[in-house]
C-alpha cells in the first residue's frame, strides 16, 4: 500500500485505530421543526384546557397576537395549534375573521351522544372478556377519585378516564381516539349538567353499578346500563340546554 491509503478511504470509514476518522456533520435543520412542533402542541394543550374548562366560552374570538405574546411563541406554532383544535372541533377558523371557539348546536350535541351510544356499547362488548385484575384496580381508583367532594373541575377528565379504562382492553385505538374527541366536545356542555351535586351523584352511582356488572362478567346488564347511562345523560343535558336557550 502507498502512503495515500488514508486519502483514498471513504469519508467516515474506519482508520487504523478502528474508529471513524471523519464524521459527517449532523443535519442542522432537524432541530427547528421539532422545537416548533413542540411549541404548537403546548399551545394546543393550553387552549384546549381553557375551552374545555369554560374559561373560553363558545364563540369567543381568539386574539392570536395577544395569545402568542402570553405564551412566548411566534404566531406560526400558534396557527398550527389552532389548526389542530379546528380538526378536533373545538375551534372555527374563518378567512379574514380569524379563529373563534366553536359552538355546537343542540342538534350537533344530540348527534354526538348518538355516536357515543353506538360506539361505546360496541367497544365495551369487545372489551368485557378481556378486562383483568389490573384494569379493575385502575377502575376502582378512578371511582375513588370521582367520590372526592371537590372534583368538579376534574370531572370531565375523570369521566373520560373511567370510560377509556373500560374500553382499552378491546384494542381499538382508532375508536378510542374518536371517542376522546367526542367526549372533549361534549364535556364543556356536560359541565352544565354535572355542576349540580345530584348530577355528579347519579353519574357516580351508575359508574359504580356498571363496574360491578363488568366485574361479575354480566355482559347484558353492563351493556343495558351503559346505554341507559348515555341516554339519560343526553336527555338531561338537552333539557337543560333547551330551557336555558328559551330563557335567553
Amino acid at each position: 500500500m502507498d502512503g495515500n491509503e488514508d486519502n483514498k478511504r471513504p469519508r467516515g470509514a474506519a482508520g487504523r485505530n478502528g474508529f471513524a476518522e471523519t464524521l459527517a456533520p449532523a443535519p442542522a435543520v432537524a432541530i427547528t421543526p421539532l422545537s416548533r412542533r413542540t411549541a404548537a402542541e403546548q399551545a394546543a394543550d393550553v387552549l384546549r384546557e381553557r375551552i374545555l374548562s369554560g374559561q373560553l366560552p363558545a364563540r369567543t374570538p381568539i386574539r392570536q397576537e395577544h395569545l402568542a405574546g402570553e405564551l412566548g411563541i411566534s404566531r406560526i406554532p400558534l396557527r398550527e395549534a389552532l389548526k389542530q383544535l379546528e380538526a378536533e372541533g373545538l375551534v372555527t377558523i374563518a378567512s379574514h375573521k380569524g379563529a373563534t371557539v366553536a359552538a355546537l348546536s343542540t342538534a350537533e350535541i344530540e348527534e354526538l351522544f348518538e355516536l357515543r351510544l353506538r360506539l361505546e356499547t360496541w367497544i365495551l362488548g369487545l372489551a368485557l372478556p378481556h378486562l383483568g385484575a389490573a384494569d379493575f384496580a385502575a377502575l376502582d381508583q378512578l371511582i375513588a377519585e370521582q367520590q372526592a367532594p371537590d372534583n368538579l373541575a376534574r370531572w370531565g377528565d375523570l369521566n373520560w378516564q373511567f370510560h377509556e379504562a373500560m374500553y382499552r382492553p378491546a384494542n381499538r385505538p382508532v375508536t378510542l381516539k374518536m371517542l376522546k374527541r367526542i367526549h372533549d366536545n361534549i364535556d364543556r356542555y356536560l359541565r352544565f349538567e354535572i355542576s349540580s351535586t345530584n348530577g355528579r351523584a347519579r353519574a357516580l352511582r351508575e359508574h359504580q353499578t356498571l363496574l360491578a356488572h363488568c366485574r361479575a362478567g354480566n355482559t347484558a346488564k353492563a351493556l343495558d346500563l351503559l346505554e341507559a347511562h348515555i341516554r339519560q345523560t343526553a336527555d338531561s343535558l338537552m333539557a337543560k340546554l333547551t330551557s336555558r336557550a328559551a330563557a335567553d
